[in-house]
């Protein structure tokens, strides 16, 4: 694996080991969990993850065709970040997301590990982007949502001890 790409997977590997640390192991009603109507919540937050990390470098970057079936890319595709519509993710406990965020993960971080050259271009259209940058992205990404997962479950629990 080229030294560039070292660096950022143990960055990114070292910033999931802290949030997941900081978040605990929320209830499923805290996982499913909106702060407003169609807003982000744990579980949606997970799954977007596994989505988008399986988008990047499996379709995006490998051009691999993404299994529409999977709970992630399912979800994922049923929702707009950007309004943002966020639809309630099913009822079930951390554990669930986690296996498949940390099912995407072993496939993902074998491919990074697997990449020949960070240099390879990839172009397509406004995002030509190099591997080292996707891979830097996802590193980002990854610690943006997940500060946002701590930050749900954190105003969950100050809510549910309020009177």
């Amino acid at each position: 694996m080229p030294l560039d790409l070292g660096i950022l997977l143990a960055a990114w590997k070292d910033g999931i080991r802290e949030w997941r640390d900081n978040l605990g192991a929320p209830p499923p009603e805290a996982v499913t969990w909106q702060i407003y109507s169609e807003g982000p919540s744990i579980g949606g937050i997970l799954l977007h993850l596994a989505s988008c990390d399986q988008f990047w470098l499996h379709e995006f970057a490998e051009k691999i065709q993404l299994d529409r079936t999977d709970p992630a890319i399912a979800y994922d595709l049923s929702m707009d970040q950007y309004i943002p519509r966020w639809p309630t993710p099913p009822a079930e406990p951390i554990e669930w997301y986690f296996d498949i965020l940390d099912r995407a993960r072993i496939r993902v971080f074998a491919s990074i590990a697997q990449h020949p050259d960070s240099l390879s271009e990839h172009p397509n259209g406004e995002y030509a982007s190099t591997y080292r940058w996707i891979v830097a992205h996802l590193v980002q990404h990854d610690s943006y949502h997940g500060g946002q997962a701590v930050l749900l479950h954190e105003t969950w629990k100050k809510l549910q001890a309020e009177p």
